[in-house]
């Protein structure tokens, strides 16, 4: 607690000025977020995307180079990793508390698969885990933090969900089923994952055929099919919760999943949105997804340009 202890004739003039030092220390709220932040880079391709909320920037992740951008809350862009053509990097998430940036990093230095954790406020590479020591081929799609830090790893090409804990630097396979499996033999298994708000549940996206899958926590004991009704769900990317609802990124859409109390069922609005879309976040309580024509990449056609991060209005969902 604050106080003031002077002289009893001056107690009355120091009291008032206590006050006024304390009530100066509002100030106003900071500008809204834009709408939309076009990305000026001319040779990245663009996956991921993250917010911190703390510094009110996005991140984005680059398939073409390896590089990552910050983009501030006025729309300014920010190299926070150059591009060096060591890696794909794909799905990344934001630990505010902690000032670390999570990156799922592919083909490195065309050897493997590995996450990369950044200092935010540096840059520079503070944790490595390699993917191939858990299990051959191990790799990384997407990912999602919780409260005590630790990461939850979707891997495309197998039928594995990791854990990843930054305070050992050690991570463990917490998930393994067949109906996890990647059935297309092209790294189109499992995709995009998020953590219900009580971190009781884990929400694992699989993006051939279309599927949602739940996992209880701690101990991932139980793994359930969630059973969708109302519009069909498009093949999922990335996913992000905000006001207890689950939004599915498509490449021309995104669906808002609701559930009920126990997430084994959820009913389904799908929204068209601009076409080329990857993964979302959420922003100032806000969604925003990036447009990253990400299967026009991989399959080495002409791209459509600029790529943006843009607000989807959520009130469309209502219907």
């Amino acid at each position: 607690m604050r106080t003031c202890a002077l002289f009893i004739p001056f107690l009355l003039a120091v009291t008032a000025a206590c006050s006024d030092s304390n009530n100066n220390d509002s100030s106003p709220p900071p500008p809204p977020l834009l709408d939309s932040y076009q990305l000026s880079s001319s040779d990245s391709v663009p996956e991921g995307v993250a917010y911190d909320p703390k510094a009110r920037s996005f991140y984005a992740t680059s398939l073409q180079g390896g590089g990552i951008v910050r983009i501030d809350a006025s729309g300014q862009e920010f190299v926070f990793r150059p591009a060096d053509n060591r890696a794909r990097l794909v799905g990344t998430k934001v630990d505010a508390q902690r000032r670390r940036l999570w990156v799922c990093a592919q083909q490195v230095d065309d050897l493997d698969n590995r996450v990369w954790v950044f200092d935010l406020a540096s840059g520079n590479l503070d944790l490595e885990f390699l993917l191939g020591a858990l299990t051959t081929n191990g790799s990384c799609n997407d990912l999602a933090l919780d409260s005590s830090g630790a990461a939850y790893v979707t891997d495309p090409a197998n039928p594995y969900v990791y854990r990843l804990d930054p305070a050992t630097g050690s991570g463990a396979i917490l998930v393994s089923d067949p109906r996890l499996a990647d059935v297309t033999g092209a790294g189109l298994g499992l995709n995009g994952i998020a953590l219900s708000a009580d971190e009781s549940v884990l929400i694992v996206g699989k993006y051939v055929p279309a599927t949602l899958f739940r996992v209880d926590l701690p101990n991932a004991d139980t793994l359930e099919t969630i059973a969708l009704s109302g519009d069909t769900l498009p093949a999922p990317d990335g996913l992000a919760v905000l006001n207890d609802d689950l939004f599915a990124v498509s490449a021309d859409s995104v669906s808002r999943i609701r559930f009920n109390g126990n997430f084994s069922a959820a009913s389904v609005v799908n929204v068209p949105q601009k076409s080329g879309l990857s993964t979302a976040t959420v922003a100032d309580s806000q969604l925003y997804v990036i447009k990253s024509d990400v299967v026009n990449f991989v399959l080495q056609q002409p791209l459509d340009t600029p790529f943006e991060i843009f607000r989807v209005d959520t009130g469309a969902f209502d219907r």
